[in-house]
Order: C-alpha cells, then sequence, then structure tokens
C-alpha cells in the first residue's frame, strides 16, 4: 500500500434518460478540479464518475426509442464521455451499471445482506416515481386537488404500486446514524443538510427500503430469485466501491483509496439525492462493515431567475452552446468561482459575461499581458531576478502573495472553492493595483535595476497566480504557464522564490479577449 495521502472523489453516476445539463456539469467540473488541486500538493488521486443505467425509467425511453436497453445506454454514453472531454474533465474511471464487474459484485453483496439477515422479503405498497426513481408514503408526496400525488421536488406525478420486494432494514439503524451525525460534524456538508436529514426522516422513524422489483426486468438479478431486480439504490450507491474492486479477486484500488487510515474520501451530490447518500448509504456501509466516506458535500441547484430549470419553463441552459461561445475555461471558471456551494446559485448570461470581462479578460489575462509585454520590451524577454524588499510596494506584494498561498491552500482542504477563487480574485487585484502604485514605464526611464526589482516581483506574482487557478482554468492556464516559461511547476510547493533565479518570458498572447 502506498505511503502517500490519498484523495478519492466521486460524483453522482447520472442517468443516461436525456442529455447532460449545467448542472451536470457544475458537480463534475467541481470533482475535476479539486482533483487536480489535490494533485498539485503531491496526493494520489482517483476520480470517478459515470452512469446509473438500470432501471424502469431506461427500460421505457429504449423502447420509446425502439432500441433494446443495452444499447440506447451505449448511445447515450457517447455524449456524456463527449461532454467531459470538452469540459476538460480527466477522470480516472468512467462506472457504468451495466459494466459486468460492477454487476457481479452487486449481486454478490446483496447475497451477502439476505445471510446476514439485512434483508427480508416482503411486499411493497405505495407511491413510485418513476422519473425519480422514488418510493414516497402519502404523508411525504404531495396530493393535488385533482386527486393525484406528486413528486414532492421535481414534481413528477407518483404512481399507487404493489409488489413483492426484498426489503433493506434500515430502520433498526437510526439511532446509530443520527449518533454518527454528531460524531462526525464533517460528514455532511452543509451542516444545515444534516438538519434536514434528522427532522424530516431520523426522527420520524426510518422506513425499510424496498431494494427489488418485479415490474421490468432491466437491471440486476436477485441470485436464486432472478424475477426480482435489484432496485437502483443498492446497485446505484454501490458504484463507489466496486469501481476500486471491493469484494472482488483485486482489492488493491480499495485498499488504497478507501480501506485505510489516510484516505479522503469526498462524495459530491446535488442536495435532492443528499437522503441516499447520507442515510441510506452510510447504513449499507455499516452493514457491511465497510469504513464511512470522510465527506459528502451536498451542493444546491443552478437556477435562473424564471427559477428550476425546466423544459417546460424554456430556461434550461446548454452547456455545449456556452462552450462553444465562450471556451470551457470561462464555463468552469463562471460555476466555481460564482455558483456559491452551500446554495442555489442563479446563472444569467448578463452575469456570466460580466464575470468574463471582469475576472478573466480584465484582470487576468491583462495582468498576465502587462507583465510580459514589459519583461520583452525592457529586458528583451530575459530577467536575471531581484526579490529583495526594499521597496515597500514590493514588500507589500510578497505579504500577499504569501497569505493567499496559505489561505488558498486552507480553503481547498476544506472544500470551500468559492472562497479559495475569492483568494485569488484579491490578489489579481492587488497585482495589477501594484503596477499602478510602482508604475514600471516611469522607473524604466531612470532606474533599470529598480525596474528590474519591481518586474520580478510582479512576475512572481502571475507565476502563482496561475498556478493557483489551474484546477479551474485548464486549457488558459496552460497556454499562461508556456508565456511564462513555468511549464515545469507542477506543484504548489514549487511556488519558492528560489526556484525563479532567472526570468523568461516569450511573446505575448491574448488570453481572453473582451466580449
Amino acid at each position: 500500500m502506498s505511503s502517500k495521502k490519498t484523495f478519492y472523489i466521486s460524483t453522482p453516476i447520472f442517468y443516461p434518460s436525456g442529455n447532460l445539463h449545467i448542472g451536470h456539469v457544475y458537480t463534475t467540473a467541481i470533482a475535476d478540479s479539486l482533483t487536480r488541486y489535490k494533485k498539485m500538493r503531491g496526493y494520489e488521486t482517483y476520480f470517478l464518475t459515470g452512469s446509473d443505467e438500470h432501471g424502469e425509467k431506461i427500460e421505457q425511453k429504449a423502447k420509446e426509442n425502439n432500441l433494446s436497453p443495452q444499447k440506447y445506454v451505449d448511445e447515450m454514453i457517447v455524449n456524456f464521455k463527449k461532454l467531459w472531454d470538452l469540459i476538460d474533465v480527466k477522470y480516472s474511471r468512467f462506472i457504468r451499471t451495466t459494466d459486468k464487474d460492477h454487476e457481479t459484485i452487486v449481486a454478490k453483496t446483496f447475497t451477502k445482506l439476505q445471510k446476514d439477515k439485512f434483508i427480508y422479503k416482503d411486499f411493497y405498497e405505495g407511491l413510485y416515481s418513476v422519473s425519480d426513481e422514488e418510493f414516497f408514503t402519502e404523508q411525504q408526496a404531495k396530493k393535488h386537488e385533482d386527486g393525484k400525488y406528486y413528486h414532492p421536488v421535481s414534481g413528477h406525478v407518483l404512481k399507487k404500486v404493489k409488489e413483492a420486494s426484498y426489503f433493506l432494514e434500515i430502520s433498526k439503524f437510526g439511532k446509530w446514524l443520527k449518533q454518527y451525525f454528531y460524531d462526525h460534524p464533517e460528514f455532511v456538508i452543509p451542516e444545515k443538510r444534516i438538519n434536514e436529514l434528522i427532522n424530516n426522516f431520523i426522527d420520524p422513524g426510518l422506513k425499510d427500503l424496498s431494494v427489488t422489483r418485479t415490474s421490468f426486468s432491466w437491471g440486476v438479478p436477485v441470485n436464486g430469485d432472478n424475477k426480482h431486480v435489484i432496485y437502483v439504490w443498492i446497485d446505484a450507491l454501490m458504484n463507489y466501491i466496486t469501481a476500486l474492486g471491493y469484494n472482488s479477486n483485486d482489492e488493491t484500488l480499495f485498499n488504497q483509496y478507501w480501506n485505510h487510515d489516510n484516505a479522503e474520501i469526498v462524495h459530491l451530490v446535488g442536495k435532492e439525492i443528499t437522503r441516499f447518500h447520507c442515510i441510506y448509504w452510510p447504513i449499507l456501509l455499516k452493514m457491511l462493515n465497510v469504513k464511512q466516506p470522510t465527506t459528502v458535500l451536498a451542493h444546491g441547484w443552478i437556477v435562473t431567475k424564471e427559477g428550476k430549470m425546466s423544459k417546460s419553463k424554456g430556461n434550461v441552459v446548454n452547456p455545449l452552446d456556452l462552450i462553444e461561445k465562450y471556451g470551457s475555461d470561462a464555463l468552469r471558471y463562471f460555476l466555481l468561482k460564482e455558483i456559491k456551494l452551500n446554495e442555489d446559485g442563479v446563472f444569467s448570461i448578463d452575469h456570466f459575461e460580466s464575470v468574463y470581462n471582469n475576472d478573466l479578460s480584465n484582470k487576468y489575462g491583462n495582468l498576465i499581458s502587462r507583465t510580459v509585454s514589459m519583461i520583452n520590451k525592457y529586458f528583451s524577454g530575459n530577467i536575471a531576478s531581484d526579490f529583495s524588499i526594499e521597496n515597500k510596494f514590493c514588500k507589500k506584494l510578497s505579504l500577499r502573495i504569501e497569505e493567499a498561498i496559505f489561505d488558498y491552500n486552507n480553503a481547498m482542504d476544506k472544500l470551500k472553492i468559492n472562497n479559495a477563487l475569492d483568494i485569488v480574485s484579491d490578489l489579481l487585484r492587488d497585482s495589477n493595483k501594484y503596477v499602478d502604485e510602482t508604475t514600471p514605464w516611469i522607473v524604466a526611464k531612470t532606474d533599470k535595476k529598480e525596474l528590474q526589482n519591481v518586474l520580478s516581483w510582479l512576475y512572481y506574482s502571475c507565476v502563482v497566480i496561475n498556478t493557483l487557478l489551474k484546477p479551474f482554468i485548464v486549457k488558459k492556464s496552460k497556454i499562461a504557464a508556456g508565456l511564462l516559461e513555468v511549464s515545469h511547476i507542477k506543484l504548489i510547493d514549487d511556488l519558492q522564490i528560489a526556484n525563479f533565479t532567472n526570468i523568461k518570458v516569450k511573446e505575448n498572447k491574448i488570453l481572453f479577449p473582451r466580449i
């Protein structure tokens, strides 16, 4: 087993029943950026995403398209992977619940739970949402004037079902889970989600969970009772450990990224699926005697001024259109800086373009451009660096850089991406102000030695800023690193002044043209 610290992060596995939207991009970009950051801190990382391909909804969609379920999901997954390539997402594995290794372990795990008396057979009678793959009691559902019941969040119509089912006996674990929440406050972020789970589900009493269906066949069959297919939440949730080889012939990845003390394990989910990841999943892991993840981060939704995105409102934002017009870097930066992790975030084109111009064009792009231009103009692109701090502005900037690196690392380690990007934005502002304060174009006329000192610190600030932005601005930060001739800087710990005895730059390029 590696002695290095490890970082394992996952997104939910997304349903291939329609095109991915900006919310999927948001979740996956968070995971990708945190992975890139952890690599820059020397961690061994594993980033998992994928698709949840079984269930009644998929079976229906395939039938509507005159395809077999397998053929239908195969075609949809091509679009998933294409989008992740366009948005510069580099995952370690794209797991599919139709992958044979996953299906084998799910069936094997189900049998183990049966033997351990955590699963029993009975009849399920109640309300069910095909679209959301969720069961509800009448008390949990919304009843409209038309007499029908609706999903309390998505608004999808619920149908009454009665069928034989196997149940996971989660009702016995409410007291344990509540205590686990209290003992591990970092387990669910933000904290308000814990209160919602306790008040809405745990304190009223957990109900045993129906985990198989007989009304459709597209799923993993139960060993010895193949009329039943294993219902989505055992099938889907298990992906987080089946991807690592849990309970297989090769548990190397599982031992490296999950089953040891230095493993940091983070699940990213949208707030609407917090219940499944923070109640069903920890209880399932407890039943299996598997350690719990470090943190489940349940972020909010991206909405527009018309409210939650939906086809009926006509306010669905297509990420492909944004990438084509503005580039993947701009979309990643906007989502990760402007959408607050703990809240719903409003998306509008006006706000998007304002952030693009103010942050990426005016602050970041302009700072890199000014710096490269001046070093080329006054020193023919090459300076023997001078990091003295007799100049009060140089001293002030040196302290700001040191402070920014420390605060940025602290924010990212606590998964506070918005805070980290605000820290970089503040350093950008101060670095641009430093140019105005030191007036290098005036100093160039009188004191070449002083100019060397001023531009050395400005260059160093650019390198630091660009390095800290690498997890978010993937393509353009690479171009900027080439302009600054620091493509060899891989780790944040490499940002030591001693590593910059000679400064070189290349010909200038415009990184983010104004809109």
